[in-house]
Parts: structure tokens; sequence; C-alpha cells
């Protein structure tokens, strides 16, 4: 952080966000300074953040996922298939620029993001969310490609592949898709046909065989215990693999009727367990690169009440950064350094997590 010198901030407010020295925001930009920080100020004791010298950070910045493109997208796939029974070129054609738009934000920064913290209510009409997961895991798709390798048109097909893998779900009933209690042996067997059903949905346009193979295979595993058709292994196209992994993920920590999501760290760590099982080693740990929960600086809050800075993350380890304490369990600001290395004190998780949206 630099120092703020007190006869450069004597406007009526602040012309960037004010930090005290351990790292604490004091007052957002654009506020009103009051009389308490003009005093802290002319203390010297108030700190602006400073990227002068950190080029990396200034080539590659880190963003939460613009809101306004986010809810566009999760709209846009929703006017284009909500109704449909047969998908038209014209549906494919919609679509791929989705596509475009996606890779457009993913192009130049690191995103990270969060469904929950947007409202798209509106979004919910057919199915409690079939359109949001779908728009979550093909940004989740992208990312792991783009770890892969997967480039240019590659790419834009394993998205596409992404957004299309639920289709089939438009032709199962809504009353079994949000059923809020168990389901029947029977109500889970046409559950498991819509893999088959969106691919048979897709019959009337020309897609390349990986496109077809995510809405197809994607329920597939690794270890052969998977459906429609008990593929293993090699034999489960690679697209499919990866939109398995980041189904199955964004699946376990959306909020659904029957059940609450659980935390990403959870479902990430899970993910890890069942690689090689069900899911291919190589994908997982792609995923595992792309997906940062935690980034250096971002803001989270601990089980045990307490918040602070993520001040490193072990990408080994992704789920237990190291972090600077800045409030105790009782809100109040600590007076001293305190560092908790979550991956040293494994009955501390955090809860939630804190981003800055920043414009696009």
């Amino acid at each position: 952080m630099e120092q703020v010198q007190f006869n450069s901030m004597m406007s009526m407010t602040a012309s960037a966000d004010l930090f005290n020295r351990f790292g604490v925001l004091l007052l957002s930009r654009g506020q009103p300074i009051t009389a308490t920080i003009r005093e802290l100020l002319e203390k010297h004791e108030v700190y602006v953040w400073s990227r002068q010298n950190n080029k990396s950070d200034l080539t590659k910045q880190k963003k939460i996922f613009p809101k306004d493109i986010y809810t566009k997208l999760v709209g846009s796939l929703w006017s284009i298939y909500h109704d449909a029974k047969l998908i038209q070129p014209e549906h494919i054609e919609k679509t791929v620029s989705l596509v475009e738009a996606i890779l457009k934000e993913l192009k130049s920064q690191t995103i990270y993001f969060d469904s929950k913290q947007f409202n798209l209510s509106k979004f919910r009409q057919y199915d409690q969310g079939t359109f949001i997961h779908s728009i979550n895991v093909a940004l989740l798709t992208a990312v792991t490609g783009m770890n892969l390798g997967y480039r240019s048109r590659k790419l834009k097909n394993l998205i596409l592949g992404a957004l299309l893998h639920d289709l089939g779900k438009l032709r199962v009933p809504k009353e079994i898709l949000n059923k809020p209690g168990n389901l029947t042996g029977q109500e889970f067997d046409l559950i498991k046909q819509h893999p088959c059903l969106g691919a048979e949905m897709l019959k009337n346009v020309r897609l390349l065989p990986g496109v077809i193979a995510s809405v197809e295979e994607h329920h597939e595993r690794w270890n052969v215990k998977g459906y429609p058709h008990g593929l293993t292994g090699s034999t489960i196209h690679l697209d499919a693999q990866i939109v398995a992994v980041t189904d199955v993920y964004e699946a376990l920590t959306a909020d659904r009727p029957y059940r609450q999501g659980i935390p990403p760290y959870q479902a990430l760590e899970m993910i890890f367990a069942w690689s090689g099982r069900d899911f291919n080693p190589d994908v997982v740990q792609a995923f595992r690169q792309a997906l940062i929960l935690y980034p250096e600086n971002s803001i989270v809050t601990l089980n045990t009440g307490e918040m602070g800075m993520v001040v490193a993350v072990n990408k080994q380890f992704p789920t237990r950064p190291v972090v600077r304490l800045l409030f105790d369990s009782n809100g109040r600001t600590l007076n001293k350094e305190v560092f908790v290395d979550l991956l040293q004190n494994l009955t501390c998780f955090i809860e939630c997590v804190e981003f800055k949206e920043e414009a696009s």
C-alpha cells in the first residue's frame, strides 16, 4: 500500500478507496470524507493500494464477472430455448453469439464469478435454473478448456456444447425437475433420459461430434458407472469429460428445491476425491488450476466469524489459502498481524468471499 499525503485528499469526497495500515477499508471511493477520516489523513494513517510497480497485476486484471453481461447471457439462452421442441440452425446461430460474448470477457483478464450474487428469479420459471446452470457450466468449462490448451474454433465448440448440455431437460416434466422430495425409480429413469433427449433435439442441425458428445455423454463416468451408454475412460469424448466435471461442481454448489448448495471449497474437495474414479485426472487438474476460489486480496469470512484478507494461495490446495485476519469474531479490528494457514488449521474454513465488482 502507499501512504496518502493529506494535501492530496482535501476534496469533499475520496478519490480512491482508503485503507488503514492493516488493509481494512475505511472509506470507499466517491464517499464523503468524514471528520474521522480527515483526522487520520492529518496523522498520515491512511493508505491507498498502489499497483504502479506490479506489471503482472496491470496486464492481467482480476475482477468479478460483470453482472449485466451475466444476466444478459442467461436471458438470451432462456429466450432461445425455453419453448424449443426441435432445434433449428437459427437457434445454434444465436447461441454461438453467446459463446463469443463469453470468450470476449475471458480473453484479457481472469474472471471470478458467483451466480448467487445475482437475482435471476425471472429465469427460474421452467425448472429452477437450467439456463442459469448452463451459463455457469459454460464459464467453468471455458476456463478449464483453456488450461487444457483449447484454442480458437475448438474452444468455441467446447463452450457451445456446455451451453447445450442440459437441453434434454426441457423435455422432462418440470414437476419432476422441481420435486422437493425423493424421486421414484421411474422418475429418476426419466431424468436419466435427458442426455439422449438433448441429442435427439439437435438432429436437424449440423454440429461437430464434440458438441453432440457434450450433450449425450456428460453423465458418463471414467469408471464405466455413468449413463446413458456406460462408456469408460478415453471412449468418452474429452469435451464431455470436461463438461462432466464442471457440471457436477456447479450442481453441488447451486441451491436446488430439495437442498441448499454446499460451499465451493467442499465441492472442489469432492471433485478432487473423485479424480481417477469418476473423472479424468488430467481434467480435474486443469479444473483445479482454473478455479481460483479465493484470489489474493479477496476479503473472506471464516467459520469462526473472523474476517480477513487472502494473502497467499497454494496451487496444490486452492481451498486452503493463508488468511491475514483483520477483524476478530466480535467484529473488532485487530491491531496486530495475525495469519491463519488453513492448510495447517483444518478446523477452519472459508464460509464466504467478497469481491469488488468492476466495470467491464
